[in-house]
């Protein structure tokens, strides 16, 4: 017997722990994705310092991109290529997360829903045993 007085079928208890547990998992991959999000973010905004910067540099300087733990020679507007390539790419998965964090944060609510639904199904079947 819960603290209301409310004593779920075990079909129900099932149901509702069922539900709980899908909640729990969708606000894991919301949470995931959305720091996939902020990652993406933070690479597109080092990218584009790092154009800004090359657009500084004078004409003929020479310039280094990271590859592992060291750096490789790379004319400067292979590098701009680069990092406005990154941008785009980022720009693009980025939008496709935030596409698939909403999906998540619907059917999210969906589940909140059917999880609310049960409860005052339980409840209603509780008081009517009492009756």
């Amino acid at each position: 017997m819960s603290a209301s007085g409310i004593v779920p079928e075990r079909s129900q208890m099932e149901q509702l722990m069922e539900l709980q547990n899908r909640s729990m998992e969708m606000r894991q991959h919301v949470v995931r994705i959305s720091n996939q999000v902020a990652t993406m973010e933070r690479d597109q905004t080092v990218a584009q310092i790092t154009i800004n910067h090359l657009e500084t540099l004078p004409p003929g300087t020479v310039t280094y991109r990271p590859l592992g733990k060291c750096f490789v020679l790379e004319p400067r507007e292979e590098l701009t290529i680069r990092m406005n390539n990154a941008i785009e790419k980022n720009g693009r998965e980025a939008e496709v997360k935030l596409k698939l964090r909403q999906q998540f944060v619907d059917k999210l609510k969906e589940n909140e829903d059917q999880l609310e639904e049960l409860m005052d199904q339980i409840e209603k079947t509780s008081k009517a045993r009492s009756s």
